[in-house]
């Protein structure tokens, strides 16, 4: 069984596992209620065009309040939870392995949620393999996979500063901006939102270009009236709320 999303790393572990077992492998994508619109849509046509079925295991992880208060450990917890369930569909499937599309690079990274799936007995094939995204990428243009090129789109609770509770009006507000500024034709999007203390949301946009945004600025539309939309102008930098922190 593959841990699917639809995006460059779990793309190429699906490929590897259906040509090399002849289709016998089953692709699961998590909806846990934290994802971008349209990703799961996505995934589905991804896997159709690999030639596999996905199944979607609805697992609504904004129910559990150890995960919404957000603590600095969220992600392994909310990972803990999600895996813990795939194996357990695994087992029903008979499946008898789990691997997940984990690659060298994310070792670098505050990923707690790496050190529970491990764990967890979920294997990383492309970490025991020593392949990073690049090398991700080139291998899926290889291999003619329309999607070698998408950016990373991860969870939109990783958009909130820990500490600061996750709401789906939260997650629905961010979804919407970066949505809109990926429209005008920017690659790389995100919306880190924090509280303020009067009240309201200041909204740091992170873009690939930013220079680029500046004449198309008063475009962007956001439904709530008390969001403080600022530009960041270093640009798009991915894990900037996890800077310091280091991965068990």
């Amino acid at each position: 069984m593959v841990a699917f999303s639809g995006g460059v790393d779990s793309t190429l572990v699906a490929l590897a596992a259906i040509e090399a077992l002849d289709g016998r492998c089953t692709l699961v994508m998590v909806d846990n209620g934290t994802l971008p619109k349209g990703e799961i849509d996505h995934a589905r046509r991804t896997a159709s065009a690999l030639g596999s079925p996905l199944k979607v295991l609805e697992l609504p992880v904004l129910d559990h309040e150890d995960i919404v208060s957000n603590p600095d450990d969220r992600c392994g917890t909310c990972k803990g939870y999600m895996m813990s369930n795939l194996i357990g569909t695994a087992r029903e499937v008979g499946s008898e392995v789990v691997a997940d599309g984990m690659n060298v690079d994310d070792r670098n990274e505050y990923r707690p949620g790496l050190e529970v799936s491990s764990r967890l007995g979920i294997w990383h094939p492309l970490i025991e393999t020593g392949i990073g995204k690049e090398e991700a990428r080139s291998i899926l243009r290889e291999k003619g996979i329309s999607i070698h090129d998408r950016p990373s789109n991860t969870c939109l609770m990783t958009r909130i500063p820990y500490g600061e509770r996750v709401t789906r009006d939260k997650m629905g507000m961010i979804d919407h901006v970066e949505s809109q500024v990926r429209g005008l034709g920017f690659r790389d999007v995100r919306l880190r939102l924090f509280e303020r203390s009067g009240g309201g949301y200041i909204g740091i946009l992170e873009v690939d270009e930013p220079k680029r945004i500046m004449p198309l600025w008063n475009t962007i539309q956001y439904p709530l009236s008390e969001l403080l939309l600022v530009l960041d102008p270093a640009g798009y930098r991915q894990g900037s709320l996890n800077v310091g922190r280091i991965s068990p």
